[in-house]
């Protein structure tokens, strides 16, 4: 998965702009959010994000990133039923199932090795399977790109009772919450590089969030527009 997403922003990164119009009304606004963001970001989160990579041993990366990678399973699971996915629930039913038992509490990635895979999905993707229109781009305070509607579903995620996290205790003297933040700030690590070394780092962002967006509603399967297989 993280291969399919470097791929994919590699091939939007040489794109300056969204192609449809309007859809970033909000433009000035979200800018001055995302320099905030930016800010708190380059000053707190990559610093120790990175420190996390280099100094903790992989081993104990892997069993973190497993642990939370179970618990956020719990919310897909969630969402593919509401998007009426059976097959898909079943796999991640089992999935949770194998990892939570035979994985340790999640501590390892058992159901990946026995073929029980997921793509994530959130409320977010469910109101647009559901067909809400996703609305216009929005940077969010602290929580980064979104779009009117993807940013109600982060907030439905996150105060769901699926939400897993949430129910977790403290580990040792570090929240769940922000063990769980910097271990998916990690994983991002690659793509905040690639985006800092383009002329815009606001529109590479705005442009690789939307398509990637659509990309996960559509499940990888994009429609293709009319126009295009005439010019086939």
């Amino acid at each position: 998965m993280k291969k399919l997403l470097i791929s994919l922003l590699l091939s939007i990164l040489s794109v300056s702009a969204i192609a449809e119009e309007n859809v970033d009304p909000f433009e000035d606004v979200n800018r001055s959010i995302y320099e905030f963001n930016d800010t708190i970001d380059d000053n707190l989160l990559e610093p120790v994000s990175r420190a996390y990579k280099d100094h903790v041993p992989e081993v104990a990366q892997d069993g973190v990133s497993n642990f939370f990678g179970n618990l956020r399973d719990v919310t897909t699971l969630a969402n593919q039923i509401l998007q009426f996915k059976p097959v898909e629930s079943a796999e991640t039913f089992g999935r949770i199932l194998v990892n939570s038992t035979i994985g340790l509490g999640g501590l390892f990635d058992v159901a990946s090795d026995m073929n029980l895979t997921t793509e994530n999905e959130d409320f977010g993707q469910t109101m647009a399977v559901w067909g809400v229109e996703e609305g216009p781009y929005v940077v969010i305070p602290l929580l980064g790109p979104s779009t009117v509607r993807d940013g109600a579903g982060v907030y439905v995620d996150l105060t769901s009772p699926a939400n897993m996290v949430n129910e977790m205790d403290d580990i040792g003297f570090v929240s769940a919450s922000a063990m769980n933040i910097i271990d998916k700030r990690v994983e991002l690590l690659p793509v905040t590089d690639m985006l800092d070394q383009s002329d815009d780092p606001y529109i590479a962002m705005r442009s690789s969030y939307l398509q990637k967006r659509t990309f996960d509603v559509f499940d990888g399967d994009l429609p293709v527009e009319e126009d295009e297989f005439d010019d086939f």
